[in-house]
């Protein structure tokens, strides 16, 4: 679990002057907590831009074009990047600002690859931003859109002038291409996946060696982390007011329903029909998304 994680907030700067608008407006400023295979989704549309950062714990961002992990320290942006999700390798803090107008685009244009841009260093930038505003907001609510709008361009000004890659800070170590790859996978297919036998061949490493270097990169291993989406998942589809205990299970993979049930009761303190019992309903089965919409 998170020791004294930050403080949730969610921070919404008034609009700024006229003269800003359409130019860059910093919309929202989120610090939020997720559990271990828990999510939240978003849409980055026209002039939209997005910029991620863990507080705390690894986070994979997902969209059309593909899926990336990040470390604390590193940041990533969205640009135009349509629908996409925040998932928790471990239980984590992400820091997210929402900004919108022309000049995100321009100044990270030479940086965006198929509407993203990672940034090895810039989780210090989006610290600073998030954490200023939240002081702003603290002593002077609301927050003023002219000063946010100040506070982005410098958080984007630094993130360009950071490094492209380098060294890590002392004790960081470097992204690891198979624990994306196997992030990625194991977000796509968790429900199918036969083991972590099926997951390292697939990857071309021996199963030792996926455990190993999973759960020091992100804190949790790679068994616990498809057992906390199956149950993520599941609890999405124990909403359903048709869905049945069995049903469910199969869905998100477990063999039978008594081995779902025992694993559920373990990861949530309650069983599915006590889960079911406790939540509103949903009418009909729900697609595969795992958490409400940011915006």
């Amino acid at each position: 679990m998170i020791a004294h994680p930050p403080k949730a907030r969610d921070i919404r700067p008034t609009p700024p002057h006229s003269s800003v608008t359409g130019l860059l407006t910093l919309a929202a400023a989120r610090t939020f907590s997720l559990p271990s295979g828990g999510s939240w989704s978003g849409y980055g549309g026209d002039l939209d831009c997005c910029l991620i950062a863990p507080a705390q714990g690894t986070l994979s961002v997902g969209t059309y074009a593909g899926t990336d992990v990040l470390a604390p320290g590193q940041a990533m942006a969205l640009s135009q990047c349509g629908e996409f999700t925040i998932q928790s390798v471990g239980d984590s803090v992400c820091m997210l600002v929402q900004l919108s107008g022309e000049l995100p685009g321009r100044l990270l244009a030479d940086r965006l690859r198929e509407c993203a841009a990672l940034f090895p260093k810039g989780g210090g930038a989006v610290r600073e931003a998030v954490l200023a505003l939240s002081v702003l907001e603290e002593e002077c609510p609301p927050v003023s859109g002219t000063a946010a709008s100040a506070y982005a361009y410098t958080m984007l000004t630094n993130l360009i002038s950071g490094p492209v890659s380098g060294p890590e800070e002392p004790g960081q170590e470097p992204p690891s291409p198979l624990v994306e790859a196997a992030v990625s996978i194991i977000q796509e297919e968790f429900p199918f996946l036969e083991g972590l036998d099926e997951l390292a061949e697939r990857l071309e490493v021996s199963k030792a060696h996926l455990i190993r270097t999973f759960t020091r990169k992100t804190g949790i291993s790679p068994g616990r982390y498809i057992v906390h989406l199956r149950v993520e998942y599941a609890k999405l589809l124990l909403r359903s007011e048709d869905a049945s205990i069995a049903y469910v299970a199969e869905a998100v993979g477990f063999a039978n329903a008594n081995y779902f049930a025992k694993v559920f009761r373990k990861e949530t303190g309650m069983s599915p029909t006590e889960y079911m019992e406790s939540v509103p309903h949903t009418g009909g089965t729900p697609p595969r998304q795992m958490g409400p919409l940011l915006w």
